[in-house]
């Protein structure tokens, strides 16, 4: 049976962590002291005070504390449904827009990369950032043929600190996921996957090579694109793929006809599903920065730095689960947890299990976006797994991440979009055994 193994986390020595900790106490002590002096001289000159500009301010101390940070931000900043919508909008900004690099860095960076000689190889380059990330920041440039591009520059001495920030982070939710309320809530795994994503990150080289099984696997799909890199100008440090028209340009949902609006929203579930059920490899950062919408209708899916290979076998089981859970077969979702569980022996109590899942899928199968609580569904179902003795299987954690990841963007395009409807055809074509994925394996076993 096929199982991907657990994601490892570099280890860390404490006089090390205890000295980034150290430093992290400090950024977010003097960022709360800033905010808490101009609100006090606010206050004192007589001026309105108002405590609406905290997420502003916390949006800068995460920007200070960096990429891991930055991360678990992004996360965060797609859960309306959690977070008041002000803090949301404020944590957006890092998806996209946090301080670019400096100019004498970019070019060094380019240099470095490039090596004696090849400035020739890119024309036209500016300094000017289409995108600046915590990771990376994405420029505009052309090839020697003329072609246009986008030139995406890792930050230079990221490597020691992030691993420390990892390290701390996936410490702290493994502690908060034993607390009352987040008891049964994957939040150790979820910290270990976007801890394992964020150092996955620096590696451009792998993103090159993940933008290219994207692209491949998602080509039947009319209206969703993936730029496609130029291999032998990318590298571990630099990324150059083609440039998409369009892609840059900011599209406000409320602009979008409601026939676009629902439009998007199905090319978008179904980009997520060829993912989930047909290829196996799941793009797990689909956040606004890197899930685009343009006007002319298309889906433009970025930044494949954090993406995860499904195992067949869980892949088979949460197509399973997915398609019973449209029918609102409670039993045949349990059958496929269990069936992909890391655990279960003669402790395990699956006839409570399949009780609870019984009534969960019940409540919340074949309903639409709008009531749909992604949050809610599966904190239910993996405090239903540790009550009644079954241990999850890791794995799910990463198809988890990619439907958390979108289900807000999908709620506001379309609240009225039936996920599971869209689902059910392609975890049908998926069993038939015509997944779109299927060339990109036959070329992986040859190899």
């Amino acid at each position: 049976m096929e199982r991907a193994e657990r994601p490892d986390l570099p280890s860390v020595t404490t006089a090390a962590a205890l000295l980034r900790l150290g430093q992290i106490l400090s950024t977010v002590s003097f960022g709360t002291a800033r905010h808490l002096a101009r609100h006090s001289l606010r206050r004192l000159s007589g001026r309105p005070t108002t405590p609406a500009d905290w997420p502003e301010e916390l949006s800068r101390i995460v920007e200070r504390l960096g990429p891991a940070f930055i991360k678990f931000a992004q996360i965060a900043s797609t859960r309306e449904d959690v977070l008041p919508p002000r803090a949301c909008a404020a944590l957006g900004r890092l998806h996209d827009n946090v301080e670019p690099m400096r100019a004498r860095d970019v070019h060094r960076v380019l240099a470095a990369h490039l090596g004696p000689g090849g400035a020739e190889l890119l024309t036209d380059f500016r300094p000017e950032p289409l995108g600046s990330g915590s990771i990376a920041c994405v420029y505009p440039a052309r090839l020697s043929d003329g072609s246009q591009v986008a030139v995406k520059l890792r930050r230079p001495g990221l490597t020691d600190t992030v691993r420390r920030d990892v390290a701390i982070l996936s410490s702290a939710f493994a502690l908060a996921g034993r607390l009352p309320g987040l008891r049964g809530a994957p939040l150790s795994d979820m910290a270990r996957a976007v801890g394992a994503s964020v150092l996955r990150q620096l590696d451009l080289a792998a993103e090159a090579r993940n933008l290219a099984l994207l692209r491949d696997d998602l080509s039947t799909l009319e209206f969703v694109a993936v730029p496609a890199p130029v291999t032998a100008l990318s590298g571990e440090a630099c990324v150059v793929m083609d440039f998409v028209p369009g892609v840059h340009e900011h599209v406000e949902v409320a602009q979008l006809s409601r026939e676009r609006r629902r439009a998007l929203a199905d090319q978008t579930l179904r980009a997520v599903f060829e993912m989930l059920f047909c290829t196996g490899l799941v793009h797990c950062d689909l956040h606004p920065g890197n899930l685009r919408l343009t006007r002319t209708g298309s889906v433009v899916i970025l930044d494949a730095g954090f993406v995860y290979r499904v195992p067949e076998v869980v892949r088979e089981n949460l197509a399973l689960f997915f398609l019973n859970l449209g029918f609102r077969n409670g039993p045949r979702c349990a059958e496929a947890v269990l069936a992909s569980a890391g655990q279960v022996d003669r402790r395990s109590d699956t006839a409570a299990f399949t009780e609870d899942m019984a009534r969960l899928v019940d409540r919340y199968g074949g309903t639409t976006a709008r009531d749909f609580d992604l949050i809610a569904f599966s904190t239910e179902l993996f405090a239903s797994q540790r009550r009644n003795g079954i241990y999850a299987s890791s794995e799910f954690v990463f198809p988890l991440l990619a439907l958390l990841m979108v289900e807000q963007t999908v709620r506001r395009l379309d609240p009225d979009v039936d996920f599971q409807a869209i689902a059910r055809p392609i975890v049908f074509r998926a069993a038939s055994g015509r997944p779109a994925g299927e060339r990109r394996r036959r070329l992986e076993s040859v190899d």
